[in-house]
């Protein structure tokens, strides 16, 4: 496929490894075992294993899809559904973009005020990570393009290995007997396990922003493999070292863990750990808020910095006005179940739709055939 947009724009396939692994391991990898547990117990590794069988075959119909029209979401929405309805959608498109960057940066910012500074205000941390959101998200796509690099390779060189550091305290006998829940236990903690793994449908906005994209399939599914693997090895880890009546109550097992490692130099290690992890969910924010500005750019006749400043202020209230544990609580679980929808069953419809038609859809003109600097 030759892509409509100036070369100087777009990202070679390899890099879809990163953009879609670093959008997957943010701050749910923090916290994702007290939820995966509700089901199957420690049996639900297995649940993330059949994430792993059931997301590469989501990203294969989103393939299909885009290679077909050669657009992104927005383009197929209207080629699918006809102008109104096809813009209505690319607007609820924006908005749970939006929502993804909202929910990951409070969930973040809670983790830093608990662990870090806890007598200061939200306005205050979020005026200084909203500045540094729209420095990068205005920088263009390529800028985040390496956030999303180094957000996974950071994280995995500094963070990662010190998962293993606890498993001197860890007892084997936890994970015993093996397979002693339900299938219907086992659907839940699958179903638990999806929104940690949510971000990768990002690929449904960036598409056209890759070189030769139909090469970067192969990278896709080593990237949503290589989260698997990230959130694999947590969950078992967390499962040898937590007794299975105290782990649903603890918030933020993988900080626990990883403050277990003790230096002789540093009196609070998990300091350290809060303060990497900033690098491993600025990609999915970032890349969110892109992908939202990018969807209402395309409906819109309007400057995608102008959608990008409205969204960054909005961001900004939102975060101070939603600022009790229930109310973030509650948008998280909205994110949830609108993400299991998205994935579940607007894509294969999507998919199905367009591989009925017999042509794919004229382009010419659409608001994303333009060449944007972000």
């Amino acid at each position: 496929m030759k892509s409509l947009m100036n070369e100087r724009y777009l990202v070679t396939p390899y890099f879809v490894f990163f953009l879609i692994s670093s959008n997957q391991i943010g701050i749910r990898l923090a916290s994702f075992q007290r939820d995966l547990i509700k089901g199957a117990g420690y049996d639900a590794w297995i649940s993330i294993l059949l994430c792993g069988v059931g997301i590469p075959i989501i990203v294969w119909m989103m393939y299909r899809t885009l290679n077909k029209a050669k657009k992104d979401v927005t383009s197929i929405n209207r080629y699918c559904f006809g102008k109104w309805v096809g813009n209505g959608l690319n607007v609820i498109v924006s908005l749970y973009f939006l929502l993804a960057a909202y929910t990951s940066l409070r969930s973040y910012i809670e983790v830093v005020q608990v662990w870090m500074f806890p007598l200061m205000k939200t306005w205050q941390i979020s005026i200084i990570f909203l500045l540094l959101i729209y420095y990068i998200v205005s920088g263009g796509f390529r800028v985040i393009t390496g956030v999303c690099f180094w957000g996974v390779v950071i994280p995995f060189l500094i963070l990662f290995p010190l998962v293993f550091f606890p498993l001197e305290f860890a007892r084997f006998s936890n994970l015993l007997p093996f397979f002693h829940h339900s299938l219907n236990e086992i659907w839940i903690s699958t179903r638990e396990m999806l929104p940690p793994l949510l971000g990768f449908e990002s690929l449904l906005l960036f598409y056209p922003f890759i070189k030769n994209p139909e090469k970067s399939q192969k990278w896709a599914h080593i990237g949503v493999m290589f989260s698997i693997f990230i959130y694999l090895t947590v969950a078992i880890v967390s499962f040898l070292l937590f007794n299975p009546a105290r782990l649903p109550h603890v918030i933020w097992p993988t900080i626990h863990m990883i403050k277990i490692v003790e230096l002789p130099f540093i009196e609070r290690f998990e300091y350290i750990v809060v303060s990497m992890w900033c690098l491993a969910v600025l990609p999915k924010i970032c890349l969110s808020l892109w992908g939202a500005c990018r969807a209402l750019k395309n409906v819109i006749p309007i400057k995608q910095r102008a959608v990008l400043i409205l969204f960054v202020l909005a961001c900004g209230i939102i975060l101070n006005v939603l600022d009790e544990r229930r109310m973030i609580e509650f948008a998280e679980d909205v994110y949830d179940h609108i993400g299991f929808y998205f994935v579940c069953a607007y894509v294969p419809i999507i998919f199905i739709i367009t591989q009925m038609k017999k042509s794919p859809p004229d382009v010419s003109g659409s608001p994303s055939s333009d060449h944007p600097r972000f």
